[in-house]
Formats: C-alpha cells, sequence, structure tokens
C-alpha cells in the first residue's frame, strides 16, 4: 500500500518533523516540548495537519489548583467550534493547551499569575485544527478531523 503514496509525500512530511524539531529547540532551549501530527490520508496523498504541541511542566495534585479561571467564549462557525481565553499578564511561553476526549483544557501561568479551565467540546471526533496568541487572547479553533490542509498552521 505505501507504494501508492507518492515519495514527495513522504519527503514533506520529513521536513516538515525536522521543522518542528528546529522550532521546539530554538524557542524552548533544553526544555521538554510534547508535539503531536495528524495526517490525513485521502485520494493517494499524505496530508500533514496542525500540530497541537506545548512545553511540557509536571503536573501538580490539581492542574487548575490556586488559579483563576479565564473568561471564555465558545462560539460555533460553520463545522468549527472557536474558543476564545483571555489570559491578561500571560506570555505565550506560558500558554499550554491539550485536548481529552471531548475536553479541552487551557494552563496558563506566568509570575503570579494563574489561570485555568477547560471546555466541554461538542463532539469527541473533534481535533485542535489551529490556535493563535496575541496580547492576551488565546484563539483555539477545533473542527472535524481532516479539515485542515497543509500550511494551514498558525505559527
Amino acid at each position: 500500500m505505501s507504494q501508492d503514496i507518492p515519495e514527495e509525500d513522504f519527503s514533506e512530511l520529513s521536513d516538515y518533523i525536522r521543522q518542528m524539531v528546529n522550532r521546539a529547540q530554538d524557542e524552548y532551549e533544553n526544555k521538554p516540548v510534547a508535539f503531536g501530527i495528524y495526517m490525513l490520508i485521502r485520494d493517494g496523498h499524505c496530508h500533514v495537519l496542525p500540530p497541537t504541541w506545548s512545553p511540557m511542566k509536571a503536573l501538580t495534585d490539581g492542574e487548575g489548583a490556586g488559579a483563576n479561571e479565564p473568561v471564555v467564549e465558545v462560539h460555533q462557525v460553520g463545522s468549527e467550534t472557536v474558543v476564545t481565553a483571555a489570559l491578561p499578564g500571560v506570555t505565550a511561553d506560558g500558554v499550554r493547551v491539550w485536548q481529552e476526549d471531548a475536553s479541552l483544557h487551557i494552563a496558563a501561568e506566568d509570575g503570579e499569575r494563574r489561570y485555568y479551565t477547560t471546555v466541554a467540546l461538542p463532539s469527541p471526533a473533534l481535533a485542535v485544527a489551529r490556535m493563535s496568541f496575541k496580547h492576551g487572547v488565546l484563539e483555539v479553533v477545533v473542527g472535524p478531523s481532516g479539515m485542515a490542509e497543509i500550511g494551514d498552521c498558525i505559527e
């Protein structure tokens, strides 16, 4: 079966992984980083979907212990769910986002400020399509698996 997928798709995947590893090394200097890759195999081609990744920190008893709950808005836009969280006083390095089944977890910490919340997603079949963080506002777009194509990742 693997001979049916063009070699350039595998080359592109290898280049993509190399870029992600280099980016993690540059941005998180010797800190452990976890990132996940989703691939869509369709019509004889392999497409890399936007990654989910964040610096790893040791989890303490109760991730949200002593944290404030951020102001969060959830909107449905077509087939996508847009989650917006206000995280004032936090830099991008202090934000972690991860998904467990139909729950999206947001944790942020920067000095004295700590935020934590869990957002219920409409379906566990949804996956993070893209994320951005600007001026203390985190936006996470979640959609049906396989929606995004290569290049849709927000850098």
